[in-house]
């Protein structure tokens, strides 16, 4: 492997390792998933640094997991203790989306032939046609930045060691639940009391894409946005079809807070020059297994919720008013209905009441145990009785049950959340540390403008769901108590090392490869940039980021 490499030039390195990783099939969840660490992991020991010091690479295996992290640790010159993080994702998205080409997913001369004549699409034709963009599964998110890591740490070992140490960690499951990162939290903090490393920054490469047609500006981030899964339970009253005025259906509740909620950008952060992205529905449906003439007794719905500035206890806040405003909604649109039902048919109404609860999980479990209620010992059994399901499914299921355990069985939304949870991870105002990492992102951006051409823009959160998350935790206990108090089985059925992450505390840049339409079949990266500038820009703000903290120490 070492041979095949070190006979190339700089981008071709990082071409024919983007073309190789994209080549093994390593979807989320799948037996690829467990394999490629092994390849990764074995090409770093080809490298002559790397045979000589087989201890400074390994594999951590993720707890209940077959999947594995990789790591590799590259000593300074300066004998040290800063370090700076250079990580990035193995697994990618499935390949549905590749329809009749699916069997052509992992092969980008198989794809550039085809979409250079096949496709419709003008701007992917001419991309194909000009030979400076890579297709594939994971070309763009992110078997390159995989590659772009891979040459510079060749590149430290064998030519221009740096002044401090770097680490590089390639995880798994970035795609799902985070199951990589969160592992490789406690490996983190292992290195850093073992070796004594003082983590500086961390450098992921996920990729960057325009926002609009016709932008070429690189984005690069000095932070990454949180996500919370807002979980609404809904119980009805149900009816048969032929009563349903006076009962309560939990779809018209989970449809009138889908329109609440969904792509709702009044409700979003307003940070200037940021792209922020609004909540979205990631499912809804309601209870009933068969067809029968009851209605459904109750609906489940989630939704996806980035944080920015923005800490989980006041999007509880916001979560709840819109939950109160929809009941309401629905509330006076049943009662009018029923109203006007009542006198077209020339009968007198009767006293009947629709309104619907809107309560937290924690506040819920409050009101249950004040009766008595054994809601500890159900919960328990209920996960154990649901294990087999997705953990957001045995959540909904839990609810269900402590629904059950309430004798008045009223109308309610009970807000929960569910996995995944990522804390978002920004620099300071007033930290020091944290003003000269944004100093060193600044001049090499600056540099590099002048020197390529290239138009850069700094931006504080990068929009996509990413592992540099798990590398810090801004809120307090106090902060985090309405994200913990409102997840069933917290610490149980799901959890995150919120103490190892905030000892943690590691700033995080995001220097991505560009590309564009990740996760569609169309996913293409942009050479000259991701292979031509992007390896040396690391490379360049990484010796700033060292040279600034000796600095700082001297």
């Amino acid at each position: 492997m070492y041979e095949q490499l070190s006979s190339l030039r700089e981008e071709a390195q990082a071409e024919w390792l983007t073309t190789t990783l994209v080549s093994m099939d390593s979807t989320n969840g799948g037996m690829g998933e467990i394999e490629i660490p092994n390849y990764i992991h074995k090409l770093i020991r080809s490298f002559p640094y790397f045979q000589k010091h087989p201890e400074h690479v390994w594999l951590q295996t993720i707890p209940n997991d077959e999947r594995r992290n990789v790591f590799a640790f590259l000593p300074g010159t300066a004998h040290a203790k800063d370090t700076i993080i250079y990580h990035a994702h193995y697994d990618t998205v499935g390949i549905e989306d590749y329809g009749s080409l699916s069997a052509q997913a992992f092969d980008p001369k198989a794809l550039l032939a085809y979409f250079s004549e096949e496709t419709n699409n003008t701007e992917i034709r001419e991309d194909a046609a000009s030979g400076e963009w890579l297709f594939g599964r994971g070309a763009t998110d992110m078997k390159s930045g995989i590659a772009v890591h891979l040459v510079n740490l060749l590149r430290y070992a064998e030519d221009e060691r740096p002044y401090g140490n770097i680490l590089l960690l390639i995880s798994a499951d970035e795609e799902s639940e985070h199951a990589g990162m969160t592992a490789a939290v406690t490996e983190l903090r292992h290195l850093q009391t073992e070796k004594g490393l003082r983590y500086i920054a961390a450098i992921n490469d996920d990729y960057i894409a325009p926002e609009y047609e016709g932008d070429n500006t690189r984005y690069m981030y000095t932070g990454a946005c949180g996500k919370i899964l807002p979980c609404f339970y809904i119980a009805g009253k149900e009816s048969h079809v032929g009563d349903t005025l006076t009962g309560l259906n939990p779809t018209s509740l989970a449809s009138q807070l889908n329109l609440e909620l969904h792509n709702n950008i009044r409700i979003t952060e307003h940070l200037d020059d940021e792209f922020i992205l609004p909540p979205t529905c990631l499912y809804q449906r309601d209870n009933k297994q068969t067809y029968d003439v009851q209605t459904a007794t109750s609906a489940y719905m989630y939704f996806n919720f980035c944080l920015y500035e923005r800490n989980v206890d006041e999007a509880t806040v916001e979560l709840l008013h819109i939950a109160r405003t929809s009941a309401e909604m629905v509330r006076v649109a049943y009662e009018g209905r029923y109203l006007d039902y009542m006198k077209r048919m020339g009968r007198e109404p009767k006293t009947l009441d629709w309104s619907i609860e809107v309560i937290t999980f924690h506040d819920f479990k409050k009101y249950l145990r004040a009766m008595n209620a054994p809601v500890t010992d159900v919960m328990e059994q209920t996960s154990q009785t649901f294990a087999h399901l997705d953990v957001r499914e045995r959540f909904f299921k839990i609810a269900e049950a402590l629904q059950a355990l309430d004798p008045a069985r009223k109308p309610r939304v009970v807000l929960f959340f569910a996995p995944p949870f990522l804390p978002h991870n920004h620099l300071e105002e007033g930290n020091q540390h944290h003003a000269r990492v944004l100093e060193a992102l600044s001049d090499t951006l600056d540099a590099s403008a002048k020197a390529s051409g290239e138009n850069y823009r700094i931006r504080r959160f990068f929009p996509f769901i990413s592992d540099s998350s798990y590398l810090a935790i801004h809120e307090s206990d106090d902060e985090l108590a309405a994200l913990i108090d409102n997840f069933p089985r917290w610490d149980e059925d799901y959890g995150i090392p919120v103490d190892e992450i905030r000892k943690l505390n590691i700033p995080a840049l995001n220097m991505g490869v560009y590309g564009k339409d990740a996760h569609q079949w169309s996913e293409r990266l942009y050479k000259p940039f991701s292979f031509q500038v992007l390896p040396g820009l690391i490379r360049d703000v990484t010796a700033r980021l060292f040279d600034n903290s000796f600095e700082s120490q001297g």
